[in-house]
Order: structure tokens, then sequence, then C-alpha cells
């Protein structure tokens, strides 16, 4: 192989890397969000401030209610919440319209906070649902992770409590 073959096929897998690290950066790692600086509001459009929530755990989940993984995820997280997690709050949020928010609320009968973010998904940064935070009674993430979350895998779920402590 020619030293010029050489550098192409070398800066092509650069190429490769770089294309393979954004890509990974953008849709695998949740997004940093500035939690009690945005708007969120409940299906009757009043404000919630996640200060509120602070001095206890709590769970936030960004969700869609045609995306299936999210489907399944708040699935599972209602049967590990009606066992488990009695005390944590969960609370889902979408950028879809109030309408679909009341809508999804209402067929589930989930004992969620469901919510509606002023934002789009895509200003917050978030190229990829479900998108799941931990907080700790203090209000700070502990944990966050991209893609459902297997609720009902004991050892997950074992992990989770003691972050939520």
């Amino acid at each position: 192989m020619t030293f010029i073959k050489k550098i192409l096929v070398f800066s092509g897998l650069l190429s490769i890397g770089f294309l393979l690290v954004y890509l990974y950066k953008r849709y695998q790692k949740a997004p940093k969000i500035s939690f009690y600086k945005e708007q969120f509001f409940d299906s009757n459009q009043n404000k919630i401030d996640l200060n509120d929530f602070k001095g206890k755990p709590f769970i936030v989940s960004f969700y869609a209610s045609w995306c299936g993984d999210c489907i399944k995820e708040l699935k599972d997280l209602n049967l590990v919440k009606e066992s488990e997690l009695t005390s944590i709050p969960i609370i889902c949020i979408t950028d879809e319209t109030f309408e679909k928010l009341t809508s999804f609320e209402q067929k589930k009968k989930y004992p969620f906070l469901f919510c509606k973010t002023k934002k789009t998904f895509n200003e917050l940064s978030i190229h990829a649902i479900p998108v799941t935070y931990l907080f700790n009674s203090n209000g700070d993430v502990v944990y966050e992770h991209v893609g459902a979350l297997k609720w009902k895998d004991s050892s997950f779920l074992q992990y989770a409590k003691n972050l939520l402590r």
C-alpha cells in the first residue's frame, strides 16, 4: 500500500471514529438539564416546580406516547412502584400536546405526575427517548440513562433504590 493510500485509510478511520463518538454523545448520553430552571406543566396546565420535590427522592422520565420503549418502561416502572417504590414520586415529561398528554394519562391510569415541557425535546438536547433521571433527597441527579431501564430486574431495582435513599 502506498503512503498516500495509508494516509487516506487512516483519515477515513479517524473520521469514522469521530462520527461514532459524536453519535454516542448525542444519542446515548443523557443531556445535562437545568431541571429547576425549566418550565413544566401538569395536564391541567398548572406550572410544576421541581423544587417542590426536594427533600425526598424522585424519578423523572422523558417519554412520548408513541414510543414503544417508553411505554414498556413506564409499565414496568408502574409495577415496581406499586410494590417497591411506593413513596417515590415519578414525574413523566413529554413535549407532546396537552391533548396527547391527558389522553395518555387517562388511558394508562398510572400513579405518576404527567407533565409537558415548555421546550421541545430537541431544545433540551434530548435526541433519544426514554431518558430517565433519578434524584436523591437533596434534589441532585444521581443517575441518568437513555433507553428503557429494566425496572423488573431485581439487581437494577436494588441499585436504584440504594441511589434514591
